[in-house]
């Protein structure tokens, strides 16, 4: 005999993440109770009410969306994009090829968590940087979107069809455009511009992301397309804004010497400043805690050499803006 909490140990599957998205108490013998049921009639399958509303809206607007987004929603971002007018097909006609997808399954059902649950860690990873540093440009990424998906307010594909159920606890916002296309497209853009031997591989990864959230029925083809595009249009606006270009100043003008710094302590005091430039770690460094021991890619600890922020021992300060940029 099988103990209820034994199921919840199986591999974390489309009915994993359905069922653990109904209950809010986890683990519990009534979720260990539905997910064998949902095992059993599969994910598609299992759940569905006998007959939904054909809704031209989506049920998520601005009073009922998670305290996050609608703080996101009620933010404003530190630069502006100017998005055209955006439009999408009959949801109905659309629901086929969602339905297509789903079955063909060209993504394998092991990456499917990943790919919802830390699409931007993987994003990140590929260049090897830390989400930390990113947080501030993600963010008002995910305000501008945030925004777009309240103008337009799909529902979502399993709002309106019979044979599509919900199986995540990231689809709690109107569809168009999607916002993992929209954040995946607009980092791999961003970050290939850093790295641009990466920019293939950036490309294919936000790709495979935004083809996950149509997979698991989160989304129509036509929200990561056009995801896909806005993505493009905030990545450009971005390294085209002052955000982008205030650490290039700020290196030019607050260039200090490790011996300059007396404190031990993490920070800027000597230096007069907070940070370079949001989400750039790298672009810090004329800042005292720059002087100290730094993890770089491989994870080893390099020491700075005393009196340079350089990273080319041979051409100094010149050398490390070719390298950077």
């Amino acid at each position: 005999m099988t103990l209820w909490f034994e199921e919840l140990k199986k591999e974390k599957d489309a009915c994993y993440r359905k069922v653990r998205s109904r209950y809010k108490k986890w683990p519990s013998a009534y979720a260990s109770g539905a997910l064998v049921q949902c095992r059993k009639k599969g994910a598609a399958n299992w759940g569905n009410s006998k007959k939904k509303l054909k809704k031209a809206e989506s049920t998520y607007s601005p009073k009922n969306l998670s305290e996050e987004k609608r703080r996101l929603f009620e933010s404003e971002p530190s630069f502006d994009v100017d998005f055209p007018a955006y439009e999408y097909p009959d949801n109905e006609k659309e629901i086929p090829k969602v339905l297509e997808i789903m079955k063909e399954k060209k993504i394998n059902e092991s990456e499917m968590e990943a790919l919802d649950q830390t699409n931007n860690e993987m994003m990140l990873n590929v260049v090897g940087e830390n989400k930390e540093d990113w947080k501030d440009l993600v963010e008002d990424i995910d305000i501008h979107t945030i925004k777009l998906k309240v103008k337009y307010g799909r529902p979502r594909p399993f709002e309106i069809a019979d044979e599509i159920e919900s199986s995540t606890d990231t689809d709690d916002s109107p569809s168009f455009p999607s916002g993992h296309a929209i954040e995946a497209h607009a980092l791999a853009k961003i970050l290939g511009e850093e790295y641009p031997d990466k920019q293939a591989e950036l490309n294919k990864l936000a790709d495979k992301i935004s083809l996950s959230r149509v997979q698991m029925g989160s989304h129509y083809p036509s929200d990561i397309e056009t995801g896909k595009q806005a993505g493009l249009l905030i990545a450009e606006a971005y390294l085209k804004s002052d955000v982008k270009k205030s650490w290039q100043e700020t290196l030019i003008k607050d260039w200090v010497s490790c011996a300059s710094c007396d404190d031990d302590k993490e920070g800027t005091e000597p230096c007069g400043r907070k940070d370079a430039s949001k989400g750039t770690k790298r672009r810090c460094r004329p800042t005292c805690s720059a002087c100290k021991d730094y993890k770089r890619r491989g994870g080893k600890s390099k020491k700075r050499k005393a009196g340079t922020f350089s990273r080319e021992e041979d051409k100094g300060l010149h050398g490390w803006f070719e390298r950077r940029g």
